[in-house]
């Protein structure tokens, strides 16, 4: 069974299966570019683990006219990275290569760190969570080897408020 087409179906048609052959063509020609750029960017990293042989004491030195230390590193690390993933290819190769550029987001910038609670939520804090265990098993019920302890922990609190 056939399906009627009208005009503007027809076009529609036509529209999409051109967009998916430009899209696969596109996708095609990004994995190959891809692909040239690991292996471009392995072959540095081969080549510098070869100066690092010969200039093992001062690599950053020999490669400093070309690249900066951290570029030796990153070519290096993907370097590494590449000969034991193969052609596999994921977020950290497409970054070591410069492909990925992973930018910090937008809702991450000039974050202020959150402040440490204040001394009184902390305080109110912790009287909370003594009343609601006092209120559990009440002191009169605790052996005497406990309270000692209860008091050589409270002692710096007990300290504190009579400083105040």
């Amino acid at each position: 069974m056939e399906i009627q087409r009208t005009d503007i179906d027809q076009h529609l048609h036509s529209a999409i299966a051109i967009a998916h052959t430009e899209r696969k063509e596109a996708v095609a020609r990004a994995r190959n570019s891809i692909n040239a750029a690991f292996e471009k960017t392995a072959r540095v990293g081969a080549l510098i683990e070869k100066a690092q042989q010969i200039h093992s004491q001062d690599l950053f030195g020999f490669m400093a006219e070309h690249m900066t230390a951290e570029e030796v590193k990153q070519d290096l690390s993907f370097y590494d990275a590449y000969r034991k993933r193969g052609e596999l290819m994921d977020k950290r190769l497409l970054t070591q290569s410069g492909i990925w550029e992973q930018k910090q987001m937008e809702y991450m910038r000039d974050v202020t760190p959150k402040p440490s609670p204040g001394l009184v939520r902390t305080t109110s804090s912790f009287v909370g969570k003594f009343n609601k265990i006092l209120g559990k098993r009440p002191a009169e019920e605790w052996p005497a080897s406990e309270r000692e302890q209860i008091k050589d922990v409270l002692k710096p609190v007990a300290d504190f408020y009579n400083s105040l």
